[in-house]
């Protein structure tokens, strides 16, 4: 019996591109990577940050949203008969750009749309949660777990609350690159009525397989989605590939 309810793994739903400046390969490579690998679906989940104090841009400006669907449409037209092709974004929560996030999102036509929180702003500038530099870990220590993952959390169920979106990515990511961590009973808490929330809102659940390069489980860990299958929450799968050989890893591991 699989370890997982029920998931349709005819699709990834969660693929980036080198568009974003921290990944590698063409739009056209993911796409033959899906069609090699069977995958009678796929979504493009281009990154959105807006108002960060950051170092590098690893988000896609204005023009490069625009290049994004003109290459995007050409896909789709070209592919049409081997895979359907969504054009999404992956939405970075920051409560002080909401504004400018909810501009970006009226100004192109996302046909899916993923929200996360990426960034913690520790009063002088936002250190990358899910970055494996050393700077940043070494930051994110010295603050501590318990009081990143209150914020975080918190984060999450306000952006869900304020940016209508389709599913929530990578849940409980945000410890990422930081020594295993046991969620204290106010954590659990907070997920309890980010789950709420989300059935409230009727925003699916992400199962990104990328956890399963760093640990046994996938964002978010299987407890976390047996509570939100509990609650009728939708589950949608994800690579979260950065390189086109990612498409659909660990999917195998997902269907048992």
């Amino acid at each position: 019996m699989s370890r997982f309810p029920p998931i349709d793994l005819s699709g990834d739903h969660h693929i980036h591109t080198k568009l974003c400046n921290h990944a590698s390969g063409e739009m056209e490579e993911y796409v033959q990577a899906a069609v090699k690998k069977g995958l009678q679906s796929m979504t493009f989940l281009e990154h959105l940050e807006c108002g960060l104090c950051y170092e590098q841009q690893i988000w896609l400006t204005p023009e490069l949203f625009a290049q994004y669907f003109a290459e995007g449409e050409w896909l789709q037209k070209k592919y049409a008969w081997q895979i359907a092709i969504r054009l999404g974004v992956e939405i970075g929560w920051n409560a002080t750009a909401a504004e400018e996030l909810r501009a970006m999102l009226a100004r192109f036509p996302f046909a899916h749309r993923g929200l996360s929180c990426h960034f913690y702003f520790d009063g002088s500038r936002h250190l990358n949660l899910l970055s494996s530099k050393h700077e940043h870990i070494a930051a994110l220590r010295a603050i501590g777990p318990e009081l990143i993952l209150e914020a975080y959390f918190t984060s999450l169920i306000e952006a869900c609350q304020q940016i209508p979106c389709d599913k929530l990515c990578h849940l409980d990511a945000a410890l990422r690159h930081l020594p295993p961590f046991q969620l204290t009973a106010r954590h659990q808490e907070l997920i309890s009525q980010l789950l709420q929330v989300m059935r409230e809102k009727k925003i699916a659940l992400e199962v990104n397989t990328s956890g399963y390069a760093v640990r046994p489980q996938p964002y978010p860990t299987v407890e976390i989605i047996r509570q939100a299958v509990k609650l009728g929450i939708s589950l949608i799968p994800g690579s979260d590939a950065h390189h086109p050989e990612q498409v659909g890893r660990f999917f195998g591991v997902l269907a048992g």
